[in-house]
């Protein structure tokens, strides 16, 4: 596919997360599953459009600062209040449009940098926090957000946790397709003991 399609795709993105905004965030499955996800995938079509140009490589040493950003960025926009003041709050909206598209557009080449080990990590993580919040949407009696209905919140929770069983999935097929680029080169080093060992006397 070429960068020109690439960035075209993400645009699209972008639209179709903001144009059909109201519509979008009406409903908290919606908002979640839909438009959220609609952002992070604009930054990445974005990314791998300009690929080769990004800068951030030096700060982003084995894809933990990128990762690392796709735990907390994705955590806090799954807390109920934050969806809540991105409604009324201009400048939230305004931060949850850039801290997705920003997330998007790091994770390619943070993914490209770290390691199977590492990916496990942050990903398990990621899939177990999305399964867990899932299961205490649809657990709790009462409303989380003002803004949406109980029947709502139900129906968010049982697609997060299906979109925590999808995330592992699409993770191993990645990982599975490029297994020859995140394979960790034995390093013949490791092999040679250097330690000393006891000392007979």
């Amino acid at each position: 596919m070429s960068a020109g399609i690439r960035a075209g795709l993400a645009l699209a993105c972008l639209l179709a997360a903001a144009l059909p905004r109201t519509w979008l965030e009406a409903s908290m499955l919606r908002h979640m599953l839909l438009q959220l996800p609609l952002l992070v995938a604009a930054g990445w079509l974005l990314a791998t459009a300009l690929h080769g140009r990004s800068r951030i490589a030096a700060f982003d040493q084995h894809g933990v600062t990128g990762l690392t950003a796709l735990l907390f960025i994705s955590a806090y926009w799954m807390i109920p209040r934050a969806l809540e003041l991105s409604l009324t709050e201009p400048l939230i909206e305004t931060a949850k449009f850039l801290s997705l598209t920003a997330l998007g557009a790091i994770l390619p080449g943070s993914l490209r940098r770290a390691n199977w080990i590492v990916q496990l990590f942050y990903m398990g993580n990621l899939s177990w926090m999305t399964a867990i919040a899932g299961i205490q949407y649809q657990n709790m009696p009462q409303r989380l957000c003002n803004a949406y209905l109980l029947d709502d919140q139900i129906a968010t929770g049982a697609a997060l946790v299906c979109a925590s069983i999808a995330i592992a999935l699409v993770w191993g097929w990645r990982l599975h397709s490029k297994k020859e680029a995140h394979h960790v080169a034995p390093d013949p080093e490791s092999r040679i003991d250097h330690h000393p060992g006891p000392r007979i006397l």
